[in-house]
């Protein structure tokens, strides 16, 4: 199985980066090949809802230069795709949205290439927010067809800078999610 983890965090180094990484090493530990992408070092451009997506039929944005293709590329290859970004403002942060909006589109009006993938979702905020970022990750998952993998309890962290670790039922819902991510890398 072949997993890829985009990380919305608008920041380099945190709570969302430090989960992402926890991940990737149980995650590979387990026989999964996965990929780390930071979208904090993208600077995508708004869609601007052109539908040359949609008129090209090709599964690519018009936009070449802001990374968007290679991402989409990335995420037609693998089995397994995994969103995680904190809570910003009641919902992911602008780097996130800003992805999600044109690969959503992309992929809707273009070649439906995420139908039938595996997705799972990681959000963390330290008040307000992760419930509604974990919540519209999940829904952009479900509008592109996607099987979503959940856990109980969720994967959605209250916690401060770097104490995720101290959320009881976030790690108890970290666990369990890479459990159920293992079980089905093995049956495949």
């Amino acid at each position: 199985m072949r997993a890829l983890i985009l990380n919305g965090s608008a920041r380099p180094i945190g709570s969302t980066g430090n989960i992402v990484g926890d991940m990737v090493e149980e995650m590979e530990k387990n026989g999964i090949e996965t990929l780390h992408v930071a979208l904090y070092e993208y600077h995508f451009t708004p869609c601007n809802a052109c539908n040359t997506c949609e008129m090209r039929g090709d599964g690519r944005c018009m936009d070449e230069a802001d990374g968007t293709n290679e991402i989409l590329e990335v995420m037609r290859e693998a089995d397994l795709i995994i969103l995680a970004a904190p809570g910003y403002a009641g919902g992911v942060p602008g780097v996130m949205k800003l992805f999600l909006e044109k690969a959503a589109l992309v992929l809707c009006k273009g070649d439906r290439g995420l139908r039938g993938k595996y997705g799972a979702v990681v959000s963390v905020a330290q008040h307000d927010g992760a419930d509604a970022a974990y919540n519209e990750m999940v829904y952009w998952m479900l509008h592109n067809e996607m099987y979503v993998i959940g856990s109980y309890p969720l994967t959605s962290f209250k916690t401060g800078f770097d104490d995720y670790r101290k959320d009881v039922l976030g790690m108890k819902g970290l666990k369990n999610l890479l459990a159920n991510i293992t079980e089905l890398a093995e049956k495949e």
